[in-house]
This record gives C-alpha cells, structure tokens and sequence, in this order.
C-alpha cells in the first residue's frame, strides 16, 4: 500500500467530477474502481437511481448560512442527493458461512463508502470546511452513516424484522448467528426497531443522516472548527424545527428521543470498530480467509485505531455518565 492515499488524490477522486468531467491527470483517482461498481449494482428500483448524481451542484450554490436558507430547499437538496441503494455482489446461492458474509458485507462497505463520499461531498455547507477537514470527516464518520442508512432500509423496507444491508444481503436471524457477529446484528435491529417505533419521517431521516456526518471529530480539532460547529448547530435546529411538526407541547420530547437514538447510534459503531479492527487484523495474519478490499483496508488500518486510542471522540447529546 503505496501511502495514505485516502489523504489525498484518492478521496478527492471519489467526489463528483468537476464541471461534470473525470480529471484525466495522476493515476486513477481514490473510488473510480467502487465507483463504477456503485453505478453497475445500484437497485434500479430506487429512487436515487433514476436520478442524475449531481447533487453537489445545487447544493453548493446555495452557499448554506447557518440558518440553512430555506429549510424547504434543504430538505430538497438532502432528498436529491441521497444516494442510490448498492448491491453486495454476495451469492446467494453459495451457504452461507461468517466467511462468505463477513466478505460480502466488507464488499458492500467498499461500494458505499465511494457513495458516502458522493453524498458528504453534496451536503449543504460541507465544502465550506477545509479539504483536510472534509477528508477527516468522512473518514471518520463513514461507518456511523452505514449503519444508520441500514437501520432505515431495515425500517422502510422489513418493518425493521430484518438487516437490509443491501437488496441481494438480507440478513434474517439465522444469518445474524451465522454471521460470528450476531450481538452486533442485535445492536443495529434495535436501532431500526426504535426508528419503526418512533415512526422517524423521511425528513427527519434526512436531517439526521446528515447530522451524524457532523457528530464526530478529533480530540485535537478542526482547521475549521468553528464552521463545523456552525454546521453542526444548524443541522440541530432544523431537527428541532422537524420535531415541532408532532405539536409544541411533544417537540422537546421529540428532539430529545431522535437525539437519543443518535447517541445510541455512536454506542453501536464503537463496538463496530472494535469488531472490525480485530477482523482485520486477523486477516492480515492470516487467520481468517475474510477479505478486506483496498478502500476498506486503508480506512481501518488507518482511521479506525486513532477512534479506539482516544484521539477522536464521538460528539453525545445527553450525558451518558
């Protein structure tokens, strides 16, 4: 592995083309290869799908003050821009085993890690943080914004009975004990049974996904600092403004269960980290024939033990202690 290339030319490739043409200089950028699988295993059936991937245009435009300008073309720029449903790859015609799952769900990360980075690219006000800082960002917030994607598909589309991880990767409960991971299956269904519980709009969803990307930072901090935590405080209130529509006298309760369940969220990917770091190491020793594709190798064994050492830290809402 030549470098920390999620540091540079790579991540940057991952976003959208400038002026919607592919830069030609350097090597081939960081995501062309997830790229093109993203684009070959989108579901057509979603609604992302059927739609041009140039979100980041509109959304840029709008230059985003902290108040978000119109909280109508927000929600408009967050609906346009989320990303299209991928496929794993995984075949189901194979038994299953925690190899052949644990390979699968590690293959779907790498295709949605280059849609994350898509999609972080487009979100309102993120281009206005320093490109180091859009770098860290998304490296450290990339598993959080998986699962709490797959908490939604699990909710919209099995009622939250089920792990939608992707259309050709459902995970029912046999899977999720076959798959060596079960506690962290457990973990991620209760997510999406609170979100089916609490009936979390489309909307909400939208605010929050975005919310999460802000949620997470280096203890050391930002270069810019203070527009991340503009960003953060306006992506607060716009939950807040969401969670009045339940009625003044249930909006405080309302912020603070969907703020909950985003602490909650913080609480699975701690584990998941853990659990995938070991993974990954086991696979570089040879001790697990699970596979870790290239994207995925370098954000683990890079970002993954700076999150377990301490040097970053998760933002909470509510005091855990």
């Amino acid at each position: 592995m030549s470098g920390m290339s999620l540091k540079g030319r790579r991540l940057k490739g991952a976003g959208q083309a400038r002026n919607g043409e592919e830069e030609q200089s350097g090597p081939a950028p960081w995501g062309e290869r997830g790229e093109r699988a993203g684009r070959k295993d989108s579901e057509p059936g979603s609604s992302a799908a059927s739609r041009p991937q140039n979100g980041s245009s509109s959304s840029s435009s709008m230059g985003i003050p902290p108040s978000l300008r119109s909280c109508l073309s927000l929600l408009s720029v967050l609906q346009t821009i989320e990303p299209a449903v991928v496929n794993a790859g995984h075949d189901n015609a194979q038994p299953d085993s925690p190899v052949s799952l644990l390979t699968s769900l590690n293959e779907l990360g790498e295709r949605q890690l280059v849609t994350v980075v898509r999609w972080a690219k487009a979100i309102p006000g993120f281009r206005d943080l320093h490109v180091d800082d859009q770098m860290t960002v998304i490296q450290l917030s990339w598993m959080n914004v998986m699962v709490f994607a797959l908490g939604w598909r699990s909710y919209t589309l099995t009622n939250s009975n089920m792990l939608y991880f992707a259309p050709d990767l459902v995970f029912n409960d046999q899977r999720m004990q076959v798959s060596s991971m079960y506690d962290h299956c457990v973990r991620m269904k209760v997510l999406s049974q609170q979100l089916c519980l609490l009936k979390v709009t489309q909307e909400e969803f939208l605010c929050m996904k975005a919310l999460v990307l802000f949620s997470i930072m280096p203890v050391e901090g930002l270069k810019s600092q203070r527009h991340f935590d503009e960003l953060r405080t306006s992506y607060i209130k716009e939950l807040d403004r969401l969670a009045s529509h339940h009625g003044e006298t249930t909006r405080t309760q309302r912020l603070f269960q969907l703020t909950q369940l985003l602490d909650y969220l913080q609480a699975i990917v701690k584990k998941l980290h853990q659990f995938t770091y070991d993974l990954f190491i086991e696979a570089q020793a040879l001790q697990t024939r699970v596979n870790f594709p290239e994207m995925i190798s370098e954000i683990v064994s890079v970002h993954v033990p700076k999150i377990l050492s301490g040097m970053v830290k998760p933002i909470l809402f509510h005091n855990t202690a």
